[in-house]
């Protein structure tokens, strides 16, 4: 049993499980209390590696003065692209296995999921999204570790519940709400009823009615943004992407998240003007190609689904 907990730790710290081996895992998990004790066991030693993803690193060696002459040195732009594909991959894979490790649901790149939580409440997982579940006798925790996720909460006063996510929480007050996790913030919109948002644990935090917006940053405090409109929040519920008055490069960002393959941009978008427009999440090379219009730009496809964003 400890070998096949093994075997599991190591296939979803790979990052490369797809969805059928998904569903044999979890099978496996459920089939005995025994598997899940084994697989938690095994994870715990990992979930401990969270922030630390820089000790994988390794030092690269000091650089070697060459006697070469300089044109042997020239990089192709093919090998320039290349090695930026191969940095990137590097660069996302030891974090994307932890959050693999520390998840007990997510969703796949294009995927949108929805999940029957124990209390009777729902969460929708957006694409690329993952959450952990920690649901106990005086609160209902969910933690969200990556991307966006809409929760529609069953009321309980005796348990609340509680969605964190980069130092602060987001509290239900009888509601249905999104939380969307990036890198450096989260913005928490309100799509009926009322939540309480707290940029730390042990903030008093804000009140935040149906249609309201806010977002905090990791240490810091809680803003509020411009009220949006019923249909703009979470909209990826409904197969929609919804650019509204953003740059270019922000634009192409969001539409990658729908991308199974790499996403790069080569051309300097600085200085364009905002853009706007509704794509569909079921078809984001579409959306690239119209923006890439927009911005008089080209899309270059390469093998593995890799998109280059060039002049």
């Amino acid at each position: 049993m400890a070998e096949q907990a093994e075997h599991w730790v190591a296939r979803l710290a790979s990052g490369e499980i797809e969805a059928k081996e998904m569903s044999a895992f979890k099978a496996w998990l459920a089939a005995a209390p025994e598997h899940r004790a084994a697989f938690d066991r095994e994870r715990a030693l990992w979930q401990s590696l969270e922030g630390k993803e820089a000790a994988f690193a390794s030092t690269p060696p000091p650089p070697r003065r060459s006697t070469r002459p300089a044109w042997v040195h020239a990089i192709t732009p093919r090998r320039t692209l290349a090695a930026a594909v191969a940095a990137a991959a590097i660069v996302l894979a030891t974090p994307n296995a932890v959050v693999h490790l520390q998840a007990d649901q997510m969703a796949v790149t294009g995927e949108v999921r929805t999940i029957a939580l124990p209390d009777g409440s729902t969460a929708m997982l957006d694409t690329d999204a993952a959450i952990a579940i920690r649901f106990g006798p005086d609160e209902r925790r969910i933690k969200l570790l990556r991307g966006r996720a809409w929760f529609d909460v069953k009321h309980d006063d005796a348990r609340p519940f509680r969605v964190a996510a980069l130092g602060g929480v987001t509290q239900d007050v009888g509601t249905a709400f999104e939380v969307s996790r990036d890198d450096d913030d989260v913005t928490v919109g309100v799509t009926k009823g009322v939540v309480r948002v707290a940029a730390s644990e042990s903030g008093d935090g804000l009140l935040v009615h149906a249609l309201g917006r806010v977002r905090y940053a990791s240490s810091g405090h809680v803003e509020r943004l411009t009220p949006a409109t019923a249909d703009n929040i979470a909209a990826w519920r409904r197969g929609l992407i919804v650019i509204d008055g953003r740059s270019v490069s922000d634009a192409i960002a969001e539409v990658a998240r729908y991308r199974p393959g790499l996403t790069l941009t080569l051309a300097d978008t600085s200085g364009q003007p905002k853009v706007s427009g509704v794509f569909r999440t079921d078809a984001p090379d579409v959306a690239l190609q119209t923006l890439a219009h927009m911005a008089r730009l080209r899309v270059a496809t390469l093998p593995a689904g890799v998109a280059i964003i060039r002049r």
